[in-house]
């Protein structure tokens, strides 16, 4: 890992992506001042020799540290990394399994885009869905996990909402009886 980390420029971009877990080529951009070009060049080194891995959310390729996270936790990481999906992982984390019009009022948006949001979480196995009578039930699939990858991405995140979250959620004690 020397050898590939031998030059500055990677060796910054290597920092960032360390202390910023799920981030994504234009925020590197603008956070480092690097050229496009040349980022993507010492992105795609790092990652063909193993360094960086890079989980592809469906919008952005989103950069970690090869030796860090697994693949479940990255692809949990990226839907994380998005409001919309967060504030409904957050919400579960502190309400307990909700319903998909419970979720409805609380991210206030129309119903496609919450379906849309929360049919991959599912697919991504981040989310567990159970149909009963005529509603469908979300919950979270590892509720400890997904709450410590939030509080350890706290810092990246810069968010309030996960800033409240984690002060809730050591005031539950880390973990919550499934209801």
């Amino acid at each position: 890992m020397d050898e590939v980390l031998n030059l500055e420029n990677r060796r910054r971009i290597y920092q960032y992506i360390s202390a910023h877990p799920g981030t994504y080529l234009r925020e590197m951009e603008r956070e480092l001042g690097l050229q496009t070009g040349v980022l993507s060049y010492h992105l795609d080194y790092m990652e063909r020799r193993q360094v960086l891995r890079v989980e592809d959310d469906g919008y952005r390729r989103r950069y970690f540290p090869a030796d860090r996270f697994h693949l479940r936790d990255r692809r949990t990481i990226s839907v994380l990394m998005q409001p919309m999906p967060r504030q409904i992982v957050m919400h579960i984390l502190i309400h307990g399994r909700s319903t998909f019009n419970q979720l409805l009022a609380e991210v206030k948006c129309a119903k496609s885009t919450l379906s849309y949001h929360l049919r991959r979480m599912v697919v991504r196995e981040i989310l567990s869905v159970e149909k009963r009578d005529k509603e469908s039930w979300y919950d979270i699939r590892d509720a400890n996990a997904t709450a410590d990858l939030l509080i350890a991405l706290r810092g990246s995140l810069e968010c309030d909402a996960v800033d409240r979250f984690v002060q809730v959620w050591e005031e539950l004690g880390r973990g919550r009886e499934k209801g």
